[in-house]
C-alpha cells in the first residue's frame, strides 16, 4: 500500500514539475517575444505591427484623393474579379475571359501561384493556367518578374518591384523620369501607388467598361452610388475604375493570421516553435531591418543578388516592361540602383509557390537559407551594389526551422476567400471565363 502511494506521489510530483517547467517555458517565450518586439518598434509598442480590420477604413492607409468608402470597395471588388472588362487583349480569342484575379487569386495569397503569370492569352484557372492554343506566343500577356501579391498593399506607397508606379513616397520629385509614351507618365495623375498601378494595369491588360456593360448590368448603379459627384461623362472610365479597384485592394488584409491574433491578445495563437521563429525574425536574424511595420515590408530597395526569371518554359517579351530585371534602376537609371528591388510583404507566402523577383526559389526555406548563406547567385549584380545587410546570419538548422515555421504558418491567414464576391455583375464565371476555367471552377 505504502509502496503504491509512494509511487503515485513521485509520478504526481514528476508531472507537476514538467508542467511547471512547460508553463515557465511558455511564459518565458511570451515575455521574450514581447520584449523583442518592443525593442524594434519605433514607439516601443508591439501594436505597431498590428494590421487594421478590413472595415476600419480610418485606420487603413489610403490615397488622400480617393478616400475609402463601402460603395467604392463593393464596386472595386466587382471590377477586380469580373472577366467581362477584358475587352481588348492582344489575342482576341482571350477577350472577356480573364480578370485582375486571374493572376491575383486568394488560393495563391493573391499572387499568381505560378512561375510566370499569364493574363491575356492564357486559359485555365490558378496553377493549371497555360497558353491558350489559339493565341500566338507574341500575343501573350506575361511578365518577366514574379507577380506580387496585393495583400496588405495599403502599406505600399509605390508599386512594382522597381517602385515605378505612384507619385509619392520614394517617387516624389522624380517627375522628369515619367516620360510621355511610357506607362510611368500615368504617375502624373497624382495618385498613390496602389491606384496608379490599377490604372496602368487596366490599360496594359486591355481592360475597360463598355456602354453596354454599364447599361445592361448593375454596373451603372454601382458606379453612380460610388461616385455620385463624378461627371457622368467621366464616371465609367478607367480613372474611376482604378480608384475603385484601389479602394478594394487596400481592404485586403491578412488580419486573421496567427501572429495578428497573438498581437490582439491570444497568447496561444502562435505555437512555441513559431514564437521562437518570431524572436529570431525580430532579433538575431535581423529580418525586421527590412521587413517592418504591419505588413512586414518597406519602401526600401536592396540588391540581394537573386537570379532573374529563367527556364526553357519562360516567354521573353520585348515591351515597356522589359527592363524589370534592373529593379529600381529601371526608373532612376542610376548605377547604384541597378538590381535593387523593393522589399515585399511576408504574409501568406506559403501559397505563392515561387519566391524572389525572378520567381527563382521554390520555397520559403530556400529563401531563408539563401539569405543565411549570403552568397549572391546572380553574377550580373556588381558587388558594390549588394546590400550592406546582405551578410551571413549565422542561423543553425533548428533556428532556420523555427524561422520558416513563423513565416509560413505564423504569418498565414487561412481565410482570404472572404475577399471574393459571391458573383459578378456581368454574370460570368469568375475570375476566369474561358471554357477550360469554367469546367475547372464548376461554373454552369
Amino acid at each position: 500500500m505504502w509502496k503504491k502511494l509512494f509511487f503515485w506521489t513521485l509520478n504526481a510530483l514528476f508531472f507537476f514539475s514538467c508542467n511547471v517547467r512547460r508553463e515557465d517555458s511558455d511564459i518565458n517565450l511570451q515575455m521574450k517575444l514581447i520584449s523583442t518586439l518592443r525593442a524594434v518598434s519605433p514607439d516601443g509598442n508591439i501594436q505597431f505591427f498590428k494590421l487594421p480590420e478590413s472595415d476600419d477604413f480610418k485606420s487603413i492607409p489610403q490615397d488622400s484623393t480617393n478616400p475609402i468608402t463601402t460603395e467604392k470597395v463593393i464596386l472595386g471588388q466587382q471590377l477586380f474579379f469580373d472577366p467581362a472588362i477584358s475587352f481588348n487583349p492582344k489575342c482576341t480569342a482571350a477577350a472577356g475571359t480573364f480578370s485582375c484575379a486571374s493572376c491575383h487569386f486568394a488560393g495563391a495569397g493573391f499572387s499568381s501561384g505560378v512561375h510566370q503569370a499569364i493574363a491575356g492569352g492564357g486559359r485555365g484557372f490558378g496553377l493549371l493556367r497555360h497558353k491558350h492554343p489559339q493565341c500566338d506566343s507574341s500575343e501573350l500577356d506575361v511578365q518577366m518578374v514574379k507577380t506580387p501579391s496585393i495583400v496588405n498593399c495599403a502599406f505600399q506607397e509605390v508599386m512594382l518591384w522597381s517602385g515605378k508606379f505612384g507619385c509619392c513616397g520614394p517617387n516624389f520629385g522624380t517627375d522628369s523620369l515619367w516620360p510621355k509614351g511610357s506607362f510611368t507618365k500615368l504617375n502624373r495623375l497624382g495618385l498613390s501607388g496602389v491606384e496608379t498601378q490599377a490604372r496602368i494595369a487596366l490599360e496594359a491588360h486591355g481592360m475597360r467598361m463598355s456602354p453596354a456593360l454599364v447599361t445592361q448590368t448593375t454596373y451603372k448603379q454601382l458606379f453612380d452610388t460610388a461616385y455620385p459627384k463624378e461627371r457622368p461623362d467621366l464616371r465609367y472610365l478607367r480613372f474611376t475604375m482604378a480608384r475603385a479597384i484601389g479602394a478594394y485592394e487596400r481592404t485586403v488584409m491578412t488580419n486573421q493570421a496567427a501572429f495578428q491574433k497573438w498581437l490582439k491578445g491570444d497568447s496561444s495563437a502562435l505555437t512555441n516553435e513559431q514564437k521562437k521563429g518570431a524572436i529570431l525574425f525580430f532579433g538575431k536574424a535581423s529580418c525586421v531591418d527590412c521587413h517592418t511595420g504591419p505588413a512586414l515590408n518597406s519602401m526600401a530597395f536592396y540588391a540581394l543578388g537573386m537570379p532573374e526569371m529563367e527556364g526553357i518554359d519562360i516567354i521573353h517579351k520585348k515591351d515597356s516592361f522589359a527592363d524589370f530585371h534592373l529593379g529600381r534602376g529601371a526608373l532612376t537609371h542610376r548605377l547604384e540602383d541597378m538590381f535593387c528591388f523593393k522589399v515585399p510583404q511576408l504574409y501568406n507566402l506559403k501559397d505563392h509557390g515561387y519566391y524572389g523577383h525572378g520567381a527563382s526559389f521554390c520555397s520559403v526555406e530556400e529563401v531563408i537559407r539563401y539569405k543565411n548563406d549570403a552568397v549572391p547567385a546572380n553574377q550580373n549584380v556588381p558587388v558594390e551594389n549588394l546590400a550592406k545587410n546582405f551578410k551571413p546570419l549565422g542561423l543553425d538548422k533548428d533556428e532556420i526551422k523555427s524561422l520558416v515555421d513563423f513565416v509560413e504558418n505564423g504569418l498565414y491567414d487561412p481565410n482570404l476567400r472572404r475577399y471574393e464576391p459571391e458573383s459578378v455583375a456581368s454574370g460570368r464565371c469568375f475570375p476566369n471565363h474561358d471554357k477550360l476555367s469554367r469546367e475547372q471552377l464548376g461554373c454552369k
